[in-house]
């Protein structure tokens, strides 16, 4: 497994970028297991996977970490909870599976949350963040790593986003 350096809470990290382009940066380990992952159940070189390639039970170590968002696009952009691990609910103070994301985040830093998940949603690429939190109810963490993952039932058009947060100090252990 590849070290993580530590970062100071402030400092913060974004891209947006192919999954396998994102292997070349200091990731946390489980972020860096997830984007593995992906990469090995794509069923083409060119393709998206699609929900029915993932099965949570080849990631047992990520499950905690791990959400899954679906994808609606009419009549607007918007994001609804499928399923939340177990450390992301902890997080939330509750589990907001079926909850949409803009319900439960009144309060966030900014609609950058929301922006970086549309942009996932348009354009099939990773987009992987390492800073401090930025929804409300998260102020109690250091800092988070992120990423989210493109899922496309036909390969092409994303209907559902694999995202894994981890919640970390300042030295980049979990929490």
């Amino acid at each position: 497994m590849t070290s993580v350096p530590p970062l100071q809470s402030d400092v913060e990290q974004e891209l947006t970028a192919p999954p396998e382009a994102l292997l070349d940066r200091p990731l946390h380990p489980k972020i860096r297991t997830l984007i593995e992952y992906w990469l090995s159940i794509r069923p083409a070189e060119a393709a998206v996977p699609g929900r029915v390639h993932f099965e949570p039970l080849d990631v047992p170590t990520l499950l905690p970490n791990l959400w899954l968002a679906d994808v609606e696009r009419a009549p607007a952009l918007r994001f609804r909870y499928r399923l939340v691990g177990t450390h992301i609910a902890r997080a939330f103070d509750g589990d907001p599976t079926g909850a949409y994301l803009d319900t439960l985040t009144p309060g966030s830093r900014d609609d950058r949350v929301e922006a970086s998940l549309g942009t996932v949603a348009t354009n099939g690429q990773a987009s992987w963040r390492a800073g401090r939190p930025r929804l409300w109810r998260l102020h109690d963490y250091v800092r988070i790593e992120r990423i989210y993952l493109p899922l496309a039932g036909d390969g092409r058009t994303v209907d559902m986003i694999l995202a894994a947060t981890l919640f970390l100090d300042r030295y980049g252990d979990e929490l």
